[in-house]
């Protein structure tokens, strides 16, 4: 049995098919989307599921990075770090460099910790 061609539906017989993108089409009926350029196997472009000349071959622009878990935390962690702040020390408390769970606002730790990963990062 013969097929329909994809853009018309008539039957497609077998000294006019084109058989292109999962679908047969007439030789005639295989032409660009917008500009009904007719096209053949070497120089159509296809894009789901429809063909296009190269002139009017759909461009995919990407002006967003991904929200990916990773581009998220390192998204955070970058505003984290330009909140971080400094305070002057105590006296008589060692004064660490680092940033601390235990402090709110993410100022500088002052805590005693000897480690760095108990308590503090």
């Amino acid at each position: 049995m013969n097929p329909n061609c994809a853009r018309c539906g008539k039957i497609v017989y077998p000294t006019e098919k084109v058989n292109c993108l999962d679908k047969f089409w007439h030789k005639a009926c295989f032409h660009c989307e917008t500009c009904k350029m007719t096209l053949n196997m070497k120089n159509y472009k296809g894009y789901e599921k429809k063909p296009y000349c190269n002139a009017h071959y759909p461009k995919q622009s990407f002006t967003m990075v991904a929200d990916t878990p990773e581009n998220l935390r390192l998204k955070q962690q970058s505003e984290l770090q330009s909140q971080v702040t400094t305070k002057p020390p105590r006296p008589g408390v060692r004064r660490q460099e680092h940033v601390c769970l235990q402090v709110s606002d993410m100022q500088v730790c002052e805590c005693e910790c000897e480690r760095w990963g108990r308590g503090c990062l």
